[in-house]
Order: structure tokens, then sequence, then C-alpha cells
């Protein structure tokens, strides 16, 4: 049986604009159809959708249900018994909750691993009897025949079926050294933490393949995807067609009300702004006034940094070796996360004392230093660890996590009572302040952060005391009684 939308008049208490509003049982169907008609408009306090009052568009809407639904207008001319205040049509733009995430049991990483040139996924995570469980009720995962784990033959169907059956209750990552070269996963894999809903819109596929090709960053494409997920997402009366056709005025709104509702600060804005005119420019060839698309001017606030002594009650404060000597090696080279969670065994030089760091930041290889204690701390580590390809590794194999480094430094400044900061970064922003202090040529402290400008580097000669404490006030000048 056909569903039915029942039309029925209401008037604006502001404006007294005569409206059409529809009264439908939920319906998949008809909610995906409205959502694709950018004049049908949603009301957050009738909880429906409405269009003007206008023949035109009780016809539209016949034409548009035709053959789907069943447009019933017994109540279209009788007056409501009930009648709304503050009616108010929703804006285009929805700032608020604009990807809801979805809460996952726990995570898990699949593992690539070959048995008699045969390769299978296997599923590793760490005990957790809720993951038993709902691996054990599969009928095509295997357990134990070969190996004393969950797993599943590796190929893409298995993968997909994998990823469909399990992203909304468990966070699924992959091991680096399987190559997915299908854009559908990927872009699967991208956007399993947010919610499905009926007016949500995925990432156009023609963007991801554009960076993935050119071999944008793992972290570059991962950014500009979230900020173009979250832009189209804004719109969910729009469909993507619509957003095509928008002008630079409606993004300059759009990150307007970004920054108003969110607060977001110039740093997201400007990610923003990167990601969406790469769209335009690349994808569409779009006739968009690029130009006029505004980028955020930056805030000039400095760095914040720690002191040594807040350094040392930090790194105190950590007792697993692991952890330790990655946050004692990041303040010690100047590292950024990035860079220390992609270090192998072999970057550490030991006889010249140094760090090679492969392709960091637009892709440029440099060398920072190696101190001696943090070479102490690398032989014990590697005594207990034995780390084989990456030099810090995860539970479940491949590189460690920048997340799992991140929490395990924000316990570490809440016990040792020092202001958080900027977390990771501030590490790196300390390193460089106190080199300056010590007496360190700008010029070499540019070379170890991998600066291109040394503008960049710069900004350290404002956050140092360095000078300040070389410089005598006029007021210990004056003899006062």
């Amino acid at each position: 049986m056909k569903p039915k939308i029942y039309l029925n008049k209401r008037t604006h208490p502001t404006t007294k604009q005569s409206l059409i509003v529809l009264f439908y049982k939920k319906s998949d169907i008809i909610d995906r159809l409205i959502g694709q008609n950018d004049w049908i408009r949603f009301s957050e306090q009738m909880d429906t959708y409405c269009v003007k009052d206008t023949e035109t568009n009780i016809s539209l809407l016949h034409d548009l249900f035709d053959g789907i639904a069943i447009i019933n207008t017994q109540y279209l001319y009788r007056s409501a018994a009930i009648t709304a205040d503050n009616v108010e049509i929703k804006a285009s733009i929805n700032p608020t909750k604009i990807l809801s995430a979805i809460k996952k049991e726990a995570a898990v990483l699949l593992v690539s691993k070959k048995i008699k040139e045969k390769s299978y996924f296997l599923i590793s995570y760490k005990s957790n009897y809720e993951i038993k469980k709902i691996l054990k009720t599969s009928d095509w995962l295997t357990h134990g025949e070969k190996l004393p784990v969950y797993y599943f033959e590796a190929n893409q169907k298995n993968l997909l079926r994998f990823i469909d059956e399990y992203s909304s209750i468990l966070n699924i990552r992959l091991h680096h050294k399987i190559d997915i070269r299908d854009i559908q996963i990927k872009k699967l894999l991208l956007e399993q933490s947010y919610l499905k809903h009926s007016r949500f819109k995925s990432c156009p596929t023609e963007f991801l393949r554009y960076m993935i090709v050119r071999n944008y960053a793992e972290n570059t494409i991962e950014t500009y995807h979230y900020y173009f997920l979250r832009f189209i997402n804004a719109y969910p009366l729009h469909n993507i067609h619509t957003i095509n056709k928008f002008s630079a005025n409606e993004i300059n709104k759009y990150h307007e009300q970004m920054k108003e509702t969110s607060g977001a600060g110039s740093n997201k804005i400007n990610q923003s702004v990167s990601a969406i005119k790469l769209y335009y420019r690349e994808i569409l060839n779009s006739n968009l006034e690029l130009a006029s698309v505004v980028r955020s001017k930056r805030e000039k606030k400095l760095p914040k940094v720690w002191s040594l002594v807040e350094i040392g009650r930090i790194i105190d404060q950590i007792e697993n070796t692991k952890h330790k000597t990655i946050i004692s090696l990041m303040y010690s080279a100047g590292l950024r996360v990035s860079e220390v969670i992609n270090l192998k065994p072999e970057d550490i030089i030991r006889d010249r004392m140094q760090i090679r760091i492969r392709e960091a930041k637009g892709n440029k290889d440099r060398y920072t230093i190696l101190a001696d204690r943090a070479l102490n701390m690398l032989k014990i580590y590697f005594h207990e660890y034995r780390p084989k390809e990456f030099l810090f590794e995860g539970q479940f194999g491949g590189k460690y996590s920048d997340s799992s480094i991140r929490k395990v430094l924000r316990e570490a400044v809440k016990k040792a009572r020092v202001k958080p900061h900027s977390g990771t970064h501030t590490l790196r922003h300390s390193f460089a302040t106190h080199l300056l202090e010590a007496g360190t040529d700008l010029r070499y402290i540019q070379g170890l952060l991998g600066h291109n400008s040394s503008k960049t580097t710069e900004i350290y000669t404002h956050i140092s005391n360095a000078h300040l404490r070389t410089i005598k006030s006029p007021l210990d000048g004056i003899n006062i009684g």
C-alpha cells in the first residue's frame, strides 16, 4: 500500500504567510524525495515540512509523489483546531550537529596475513567480551582453523561485507600494509563514524579520487574530506547538484556561521576554505570567483610553551617505557606527532647522533638532533620492545597511533598540574624556545624544525625571555627613599 501525505494549511504567526504543511508517517523514500527538492522547507517548531501556499506548489507535490505516495487534500481547506505559535521556517544552513557521530562498542584492526600463499584479514582487538560476542554470531567469519583469531579471506567482496555489517558498531582500522586502491572502500572507512540519516550526503567519489591519484598526504586527504563533508551536510535541504552551483558569497556565509556557531579558529576555517576551493576548482572546473572566497585572517597569537621545569615534571609522570621514550624524543628533537609515529629503527643514527625525518610536512626529508639522554632511553626501549618495522609500534602491530600519544601526554600534563596549552605541539614550541634561550642561532633552529621560511621560526624570538633578562628597567636607576 502506498503511503499517504496529508496536506494542511497553516499561517506563519510573524509574517502571516500562508503555508501548506505535509504530514506523513516515517518513510525513507518520501524523506529522500523531499531532500532532493529545495523548495520544500523544514519547520523545527512544527516538526514537519512546508511549502508556500500556491496552486502551483500543490500541483508540484502531486507530480513529485505521483506513483509513490497518495496526496490527501481532505484537510487542506479546513481550519485547524490547534495552531502552532512562533512558526519559523528553517534556514538553509544547519550550523549545529552537522555530522552526528555513532557511538561504537570498540575498535578493531584488520591485519593482512599470508598462509600457504593465500591472503587473509585477521581481526585484532584488545580483549573485549562484547566484540567477541558480536563476531561469534557471524555465519561467515572463521575462527581457530588456521589461527586462534577471527579472520576472513582477503578480497574486495569480503572487505565490503565486513564494513557493511560491522562499521555501525565497531570502529574499523586497517594495518598500514593493507593497500586499498578501491575508492569506495576508502570512502566507507572515512565516513564510518557518521550517522547516515535520510539527508546525509556522502563525499563525491571523484573528489577523493583526485587527491589519492595525486598522492596527497593521508592526513591532508582525511582533513579535506572531513571539511568538505561538513560543508555539504550543513545544507540538509540542498542536494549536491544545488551545492555545486553555489557562489563565493554562499561559501563565505557558511564560514561566517561556522565561526559564530562552533567558535572555529582561523586554522580550521582556512583548512575548510582550502578543501572547498580545491573541489570547485579541480572537480567542477567552476566559474566560481575563487579569489572572492575569503580566508580567515590568522590570529596573531604567540605559541604557548612549557618551562624546562614543567617539561621535567611532565616526563616524570610517565611510567611506561614506550610512552616516556616517545614524549622525551618529541621534545628533545622538536618532532611533530606525525613524524614520531612514522620513524623507523634505522632512522636513529647513533654514530652521528642524529634522527632522520622522512617525508615530513611538505614531503621534505630532514635531520634533527639526537640527545644523549634520549639515546639512553631508546636503548632501554629497544631491549624491552624490540620494534621491527616502525620505531614505535601499536599493540595490534603497525605504527603507533597519534591519538594514543595525545592521550599519554594529556594524562601526564594533568598529573604534573601544568597548563595543557596545545598538547603535543607545545613540546615542539618548547624545544625551539629553549634552544633559542640557550643561544642557538635561529638559522639552525629553522633547519631542525624543517621550516621553509625564517619568518615562521622568528616567532620564537617573541616568546623567548632571554633578551628580556638583559634589559634593565628605568625604575632600577632611580633612588627611591
